[in-house]
């Protein structure tokens, strides 16, 4: 009896490879993190949390947004002091009004989230 096995072309590898991976990708990528919340819960020259955005209003009528996850080691920022936000885990403060850091030992400034204001409705978009 003899088996024969099936051929695999270098060009059918490549192939079922790029859709393989392909695949992946798209089903990691999903939809894109959103939070709403209307702008009027949102203090001005501070913050709110919502979900896993961090959501201000650093002057009035101006909102920004980051993502709450901390660029250091990515714990969750857990404090909202006015208009800083800070991460328990490793003591940084961050501006609320450009994300920039302000002290502990966080390097990089918080991760920015696209924002709009749709009427009185405050979204973020990572």
């Amino acid at each position: 009896m003899t088996i024969e096995m099936p051929t695999c072309s270098r060009r059918l590898f490549l192939l079922g490879s790029a859709t393989t991976v392909a695949g992946a990708f798209l089903a990691a990528c999903g939809e894109a993190p959103t939070a709403e919340v209307a702008a009027a819960e949102v203090p001005v020259g501070s913050a709110i949390f919502v979900d896993d955005f961090i959501i201000a209003q650093p002057t009035a009528g101006t909102f920004v947004a980051y993502s709450r996850t901390c660029p250091h080691q990515n714990a969750q920022i857990d404090g909202i002091n006015g208009d800083t936000v800070s991460c328990s885990n490793h003591d940084s403060v961050f501006a609320l009004a450009d994300g920039a850091v302000l002290e502990g030992l966080a390097r990089d400034p918080l991760t920015p989230a696209e924002t709009t204001v749709t009427g009185d409705v405050v979204t973020a978009t990572l």
